[in-house]
């Protein structure tokens, strides 16, 4: 089942999209989980982290309204989207508003912008985009689990090559990017620099080699000390 987690002042806008996922033949693969936005950006982002969501839809104008929140929200909905992907890069975010001119204009990636209205509408325009909304939601989560998995897989063969003393320089350095794309996802903020781990891996690689190099000079003199 895929989690989501939808973030907007309104009680009405969870009501709606529940009523809308409810009514798709998609039902049964979403947990819907709410929340108002807190008055404070970087808390907002530990109750992210905590409720570990696969993917987060949220509206724009998170301060529009003053019915179901009182506190002022300083922050909209692509400061929130841009904030949380500069911790984990790539993650599954939507921003679903009415204003989506205003979103596409602050927004990294237009492609995350949705017109609200896709929720109402005629049955036959309504099932049209639901469906749409929903698939693109479930693909985005396949996509970026399935990316992080494969790397996953990928860096234990190779740190398994690398024990077995058989890892080339090409193996090396794609432990490292792959090392670094799983630290990316996980907390890029806070994620080494690739460049320092070329750096250090290659500098080690150079002392094996120096070391090996003098061994190798050592016997072929025949001096063991």
């Amino acid at each position: 089942m895929y989690k989501v987690l939808m973030i907007d002042e309104e009680k009405d806008v969870f009501d709606d999209f529940r009523d809308y996922v409810d009514d798709s033949a998609l039902k049964a693969e979403f947990e819907i989980i709410t929340e108002f936005p807190l008055n404070d950006l970087e808390e907002m982002i530990q109750v992210i982290v905590k409720i570990n969501p696969d993917a987060i839809i949220t509206d724009f104008m998170l301060n529009e309204s003053k019915v179901d929140i009182k506190h002022n929200v300083p922050y909209n909905g692509s400061r929130l989207v841009n904030e949380f992907t500069a911790i984990r890069e790539g993650f599954p975010c939507f921003i679903l508003t009415s204003f989506d001119d205003q979103a596409i204009n602050q927004s990294s990636d237009v492609n995350i912008v949705y017109i609200k209205n896709i929720l109402h509408g005629d049955v036959e325009a309504k099932t049209k985009a639901r469906a749409t909304f929903l698939e693109r939601i479930k693909s985005q989560i396949n996509h970026y689990t399935g990316r992080i998995k494969e790397a996953e897989d990928k860096l234990l063969a190779l740190l398994d090559l690398r024990k077995s003393g058989k890892a080339t320089l090409a193996d090396e350095n794609e432990i490292i990017e792959l090392d670094t794309f799983l630290e990316s996802t996980i907390d890029r903020k806070h994620a080494i620099p690739k460049e320092y781990k070329t750096l250090s891996n290659t500098n080690r690689l150079d002392q094996i080699l120096s070391k090996v190099d003098d061994l190798l000079k050592k016997i072929d003199t025949g001096d063991g000390k």
